[in-house]
C-alpha cells in the first residue's frame, strides 16, 4: 500500500525521535520542520508556563498520536548537523528536480507534443 508522501518526493512524515530528551515529541518536530531543537524546545517551555496543564495534555497527546520513528540500520540516531542536513536538501531537491525533468521529457516526448509543433510550422 502506497502512503500519501509517496506523491510527493523529498517529504518527510512526522515521527517522534527514538533519542529525544523524554518522549521525543520536540526533536521529532524540530526534525520535521527543519528547526533547531533548541528552539522547538523553548516553544513548548514558553507554551507550558504561558497555558500549564493544557500544554502539557498536548504534549501527551502527540506522545501518543504520533508514531515512533522506524528503526535505522545501524541502530542509533546520528546528528549530523549543519552539513548532514545541507546534504539531505541537497538531496531532497535533486530529488524534486529529478521527477520534475522525467515530466517534462515525458511531455516532449509525447505524440501530442509533436503535432502541436508540426501544426504551427516550427
Amino acid at each position: 500500500m502506497r502512503s500519501r508522501n509517496d506523491d510527493f518526493p523529498g517529504r518527510k512524515k512526522l515521527y517522534r525521535s527514538r533519542n529525544g530528551l523524554a518522549l521525543g515529541v520536540c526533536r521529532g518536530l524540530a526534525d520535521y520542520l527543519g528547526l533547531p531543537r533548541w528552539v522547538v524546545r523553548a516553544f513548548v517551555v514558553v507554551l507550558f508556563v504561558s497555558t500549564g496543564f493544557t500544554a502539557a495534555i498536548l504534549y501527551f497527546a502527540a506522545a501518543f498520536f504520533v508514531p515512533l520513528a522506524p528503526e535505522t540500520g545501524g541502530g542509533e540516531d546520528i546528528d549530523t548537523g549543519r552539513l548532514g542536513r545541507a546534504a539531505v536538501d541537497v538531496s531532497r531537491r535533486f530529488k524534486d528536480l529529478d521527477v520534475r525533468l522525467s515530466r517534462m521529457e515525458s511531455h516532449v516526448t509525447s505524440r501530442e507534443y509533436d503535432f502541436d509543433r508540426r501544426l504551427r510550422g516550427r
